[in-house]
């Protein structure tokens, strides 16, 4: 079998045209050089070195293997190079999966961060919720998944992420979760908005698979949400919840990513819910110093977010 000691071996030997100069190149005995030639002759079943009056010199077949290397070595050279600024941080691309408000919120500060300091680092965004997030990071699509999870309290059966054994989670944020509503709503009179109270409202949700936290709610204060609109727009929802047209949960970087809506109402939920949002990749992912130092640029990032700040 041709390995590359081997190409390196018939290349010193070409270059020195000796087998003691060869050896010392290599850092070999010069006997060693001899039974690797040997060796790879053998196994050839061919000469590929040959003596002249000033010492060796290769065969044609020794000429040809030795063509053949240089590309073999100058390949594994590039690629040796490339590894090393990956692991360096002065290259590489890391792939994120996240859902939208997290996007606006959360990774420009912390993917500018990074560019600045190193800016052969590149990134690519995939904007999905948590689930489609998850099995992008499963399919090796991705290399970091932003995702979320609803802890409601009083709910016999809070939000919950599955993460394989492998899987990392690193925790960024914790925020609340508030009713949006019309100014005008008898309830924005109120700091705090019992959710049953909101019982015979009409509901704006998102998709069916991004409402868990909105049934799981309404079901611990004993009532199933009347859902009139259904948009994944948070811009959408707000302006539809400020037009008196229904009622959503909206969670804090919902309402910080969004523009205000004047006629909006903003109000604490009881019984209290809180959404965690967290950075997830794998172990063997959180090897290589670009992701790594990505989550952690996202972690800074959402420790920065003031939160209180949002008008309400």
């Amino acid at each position: 079998m041709i390995e590359l000691k081997h190409f390196r071996l018939l290349r010193a030997i070409a270059r020195h045209g000796t087998m003691s100069g060869a050896a010392r190149e290599l850092g070999y005995t010069q006997p060693a050089v001899t039974q690797q030639i040997q060796s790879l002759e053998r196994s050839m079943r061919t000469p590929l070195v040959t003596r002249n009056r000033t010492g060796f010199r290769l065969t044609d077949a020794g000429e040809l293997l030795l063509r053949h290397g240089a590309t073999v070595l100058a390949t594994v050279s590039l690629a040796q190079a490339e590894v090393e600024a990956i692991a360096g941080l002065r290259a590489g691309r890391v792939r994120i999966a996240c859902f939208p408000s997290a996007a606006a919120m959360l990774l420009p500060r912390a993917l500018g961060a990074m560019t600045v300091e190193h800016p052969g680092v590149s990134f690519t965004l995939a904007e999905t919720e948590p689930p489609e997030a998850l099995e992008m990071l499963r399919r090796g699509e991705c290399d970091i998944a932003i995702v979320y999870l609803y802890v409601t309290a009083g709910s016999d059966c809070p939000s919950a992420l599955t993460l394989e054994p492998e899987e990392i989670r690193t925790q960024l944020l914790e925020e609340s979760v508030h009713v949006a509503m019309p100014r005008g709503h008898p309830a924005a009179a109120k700091r705090w908005v019992d959710l049953r109270e909101l019982r015979e409202e009409r509901w704006i949700a998102g998709c069916p698979g991004c409402r868990g936290n909105l049934l799981e709610a309404c079901a611990a204060s004993g009532f199933t949400p009347d859902i009139a609109f259904e948009t994944d727009d948070y811009v959408a929802l707000q302006g539809l919840a400020a037009a008196g047209l229904g009622v959503a949960l909206v969670p804090d970087l919902m309402r910080a990513a969004a523009r205000h809506e004047p006629g909006l109402a903003l109000r604490r939920l009881h019984p209290m819910s809180v959404r965690v949002v967290s950075a997830v990749s794998t172990a063997a992912l959180m090897g290589v110093p670009g992701v790594a130092q990505t989550v952690a640029a996202l972690r800074e990032s959402a420790a920065a977010v003031d939160l209180a700040d949002v008008p309400s």
